[in-house]
């Protein structure tokens, strides 16, 4: 089906359909108009030459009105009114004479002109939907996948004489290039690289229409479709993926804090230490509920040391007077 019938038969208004209407028209005043030309010019050499001869008046009128019958139709028929979008291709005595329009042309048939219309081409761009179903990739899996092919004539001799019918011509190499692609390619590089397989199918439907004057401006894949036990794998297959590399990243991260700590403590001598020391203090201090025992803050003195921790735990030990001084409890 055409592309002027399928618009017609969705009730949208074909403008090949409008501009053939305008020929007709044309064609029909120049009918009209010669029609009425001739007869007149019949009508009075007739009557002329009856008043001087019945017989030859007779003979003029006889011939006269076949010629008025006949040639306003020849003449008319041979216009043609060429839309923007169109070319015809035109043939002498059946051999290649041209490409012609758009515009108004005269296309005669008679001698001495012995023209003809081999085929009328429409020159815009025109999309066509290609299917390879079932078909196996490199790693033999069976996927179905469609594809969008946009294409216009670009050579309107070619397209004419060169193939019987070039729509169909580019829609069977179109088809040939899918099936042939996906069988070279695994199913992963399929799903994730469309726009590479796009542009490889461009490349060689191209290739393929150029011999009949057809130019492919794109091809867009849209669709593909994987057996649904295949996709369960591949999920499966894919959550794998990201879990292991979640804790790898992981384990780098701890891998270059224990890096940063270890470099930290290389540099940090003992009055950095003790600073570092208070403000862990600090900040465990501003939790709620909190209970903080300093131990002689490096005073060096075990003794102390030792009996801050046992009054902390709880142990009743007595800590001499001298020694309270240096022990200082704080409450979180």
């Amino acid at each position: 089906m055409s592309t002027n019938e399928m618009v017609t038969n969705w009730g949208i208004s074909s403008p090949g359909r409008n501009i053939n209407q305008v020929q007709r028209v044309v064609r029909a005043l120049i009918w009209f108009g010669l029609f009425f030309v001739l007869a007149i010019i019949t009508a009075v050499v007739g009557f002329t030459l009856m008043a001087i001869n019945p017989a030859i008046g007779a003979i003029a009128l006889a011939f006269g009105g076949l010629v008025t019958l006949v040639l306003p139709g020849m003449v008319s028929s041979g216009l043609y009114i060429i839309p923007e979008f169109q070319r015809l291709v035109v043939l002498k005595m059946g051999k290649f004479v041209g490409v012609k329009g758009p515009g108004q042309l005269w296309v005669l048939p008679y001698p001495p002109f012995y023209e003809s219309v081999a085929a009328t081409i429409d020159t815009r761009v025109r999309t066509r939907v290609i299917t390879a179903a079932q078909t196996l990739t490199s790693d033999n899996v069976p996927v179905g996948c469609e594809a969008v092919i946009f294409w216009r004539v670009e050579d309107a001799k070619s397209a004419a004489l060169q193939v019987t019918d070039y729509a169909e011509a580019v829609f069977q190499a179109a088809n040939s290039a899918l099936k042939d692609t996906i069988g070279t390619l695994e199913l992963t590089d399929l799903l994730g690289e469309r726009e590479k397989v796009s542009h490889s199918l461009k490349e060689i439907i191209d290739q393929a229409a150029a011999s009949f004057g057809v130019d492919v401006s794109s091809v867009e894949i849209t669709d593909v479709h994987v057996p649904n036990d295949l996709i369960q794998e591949l999920s499966v297959l894919a959550q794998s993926r990201r879990s292991a590399q979640a804790k790898i990243a992981e384990a780098d991260a701890e891998k270059a804090i224990a890096m940063k700590l270890q470099e930290a403590a290389a540099t940090m001598d003992d009055r950095a230490l003790e600073l570092y020391r208070l403000n862990v203090l600090e900040r465990i201090g501003r939790e709620e509920g909190s209970q903080i025992v300093v131990y002689g803050l490096g005073s060096g003195n075990a003794q102390m040391s030792a009996d801050i921790a046992s009054a902390a735990a709880g142990a009743r030990t007595a800590v001499p007077r001298n020694r309270q001084a240096h022990s200082t409890p704080t409450q979180g």
